[in-house]
């Protein structure tokens, strides 16, 4: 009995140091790329908004990153013709555009060496009892996309 007891204190112990030693999990917001550029009126939206992963050498792997406007609901074609005159300043070259006004939607593609970035607006899912916004995202090096 005393040995049981004895044992049961030791896993108590060891269950405790060890809930007191573990560090807790980090947010980590991460960093947006300084080549892909987003207009004025947007904001980091999400809980973290920024997601990026990078190898070794530098080489970017993957990065998701979104936005909202502030100013509410945005117009793609506007949205789509801004990023086609500013992201090939940033050496990036524009290869597909999808925009639809009337349903508030975009998607753009863009290639830069070996990075694919895409860019997709959409109307945010909150319907109850909030204003209605745009959520732009950037994803760089999609691992799912076609």
């Amino acid at each position: 009995m005393t040995r049981n007891l004895s044992l049961l204190l030791l896993v108590l112990t060891c269950l405790v140091a060890g809930c007191k030693t573990t560090d807790k999990t980090k947010v980590e917001w991460g960093e947006t790329y300084t080549d892909v550029v987003v207009p004025a009126g947007y904001e980091a939206y999400g809980t973290p908004p920024f997601k990026r992963t990078d190898g070794a050498d530098g080489k970017r792997i993957f990065g998701r990153y979104a936005y909202r406007n502030k100013e509410g609901m945005d117009k793609p074609s506007r949205l789509a013709a801004w990023f086609k005159k500013e992201l090939p300043k940033q050496g990036w070259e524009h290869q597909v555009e999808e925009a639809n006004d009337e349903k508030g939607t975009m998607t753009l593609r863009y290639i830069k060496n070996d990075d694919r970035l895409v860019l997709k607006l959409a109307p945010d899912n909150q319907l109850n009892k909030s204003d209605r916004f745009s959520v732009l995202t950037v994803e760089m090096n999609p691992p799912f996309d076609n």
